[in-house]
């Protein structure tokens, strides 16, 4: 719940007085309030299980609180925590990948496929639990730039400067992602 306090105070503001007054926890319980269904779902999205986005969305607040002081105030503080939250997901796969191959993890059983039945609260949406198989068929780039852009609503700028990626490749990954998705549902 965002606290009363702070709700006419913006993200820079909040950001800038959590800096100079050395990192007060109603402050920091504020920034968390703020982000942390968007963190938790920017994870999900790139992760899949819900106890590993767990895990990592903690790891980025954390991170946030460590590096808090390296944000540069010229561009927005949700790609910055994005870009923690980026960072770390990709972190994780790259862990992961070291033990098992995502792509054997992907549909070697349809462990992740099963999971989206089985984990997301969605209501019965079937079309949603549709859209989230198809996304895993896609590789992990063009998975990524379709969450940023869909799910997140994010412009092109935004995900370059999450991901490190050029405008022009990511408009790229983001075409081919729809084009496997329309021919994932035959839409073609």
């Amino acid at each position: 719940m965002i606290l009363e306090a702070f709700k006419t105070i913006s993200d820079h503001e909040l950001m800038s007085t959590f800096v100079k007054e050395q990192k007060p926890e109603r402050l920091f319980c504020e920034l968390i309030a703020r982000y942390k269904v968007k963190v938790y779902w920017q994870i999900r999205r790139i992760l899949i299980q819900h106890d590993d986005a767990d895990d990592v969305c903690q790891i980025v607040f954390i991170k946030l609180w460590q590096n808090a002081e390296s944000f540069q105030f010229n561009s927005a503080l949700s790609s910055f925590i994005y870009r923690i939250a980026y960072n770390e997901s990709i972190t994780f796969l790259k862990q992961k990948k070291r033990f098992q191959s995502f792509d054997d993890l992907l549909d070697a059983d349809g462990h992740y496929a099963k999971s989206i039945d089985s984990g997301m609260e969605m209501d019965g949406d079937q079309i949603a639990a549709q859209l989230q198989k198809a996304l895993l068929t896609l590789p992990e780039k063009q998975r990524l730039v379709f969450n940023y852009k869909y799910f997140e609503d994010l412009q092109y700028d935004e995900i370059s400067e999450i991901t490190g990626t050029s405008v022009g490749a990511l408009k790229s990954s983001y075409h081919y992602a729809v084009e496997k998705i329309k021919k994932y549902f035959n839409f073609d």
